[in-house]
């Protein structure tokens, strides 16, 4: 049975005050339901999504309530469109990790051992980073979304990434291109990589 929690007992758990719950409700920053009384519930899931997504400390109570997040690696220079990247898949509720193309990105993988990478791509097939990413036994199955120029697409998906979206990156594409790439790609368990 799902387990919902008043404003103020989110407010209590959240350690802000019971208004602030409210406004963040109000702008649809935190899921929630009215009762037939007209009273706002927010279910248990959804509150710890909220804090997982904002850095909030989730109780141990709450524990239970998510599964643990998928993790994304984001490979690709520093800059504005590697934090965008990032921030899109931290909404999404993604567990993000970034590194540079390179050793970095190798040294990033074997580490964080992420679900799906995203390549912010330097060359129009992925170049060293793409190849190092395919050739790695432990990493081979896990598939890579190719960014780059909209002529580099067809290239990136040739070099071996399951989906290729062009850049600049519009608010919310990556959602829809991490399905497709996740979906394509073949299943292999944390534990066995």
């Amino acid at each position: 049975m799902r387990r919902f929690y008043t404003t103020y007992e989110a407010a209590h758990l959240l350690g802000v005050s019971l208004p602030t719950v409210v406004n963040w409700i109000k702008a649809r920053r935190l899921k929630a339901h009215r009762t037939p009384g007209g009273h706002r519930r927010i279910a248990r899931e959804d509150l710890a999504a909220f804090m997982l997504r904002h850095g909030i400390p989730v109780p141990s109570d709450l524990g239970d309530a998510i599964a643990s997040p998928r993790k994304a690696l984001v490979l690709g220079e520093p800059g504005p469109a590697r934090e965008g990247a990032l921030r899109q898949l931290a909404e999404i509720g993604f567990a993000v990790e970034k590194a540079s193309h390179g050793f970095p990105a190798g040294a990033a993988a074997a580490r964080f051992r992420p679900d799906v990478v995203v390549l912010l791509a330097a060359d129009p097939d992925g170049g060293d980073t793409l190849r190092g990413l395919r050739a790695d036994p432990e990493l081979s199955g896990v598939p890579v979304l190719g960014i780059g120029a909209a002529d580099w697409l067809a290239r990136l998906r040739a070099g071996g990434c399951a989906a290729a979206l062009a850049r600049p990156l519009v608010e919310g594409a990556l959602s829809g291109a991490l399905a497709s790439a996740l979906s394509l790609a073949p299943a292999v368990g944390r534990g066995g990589r």
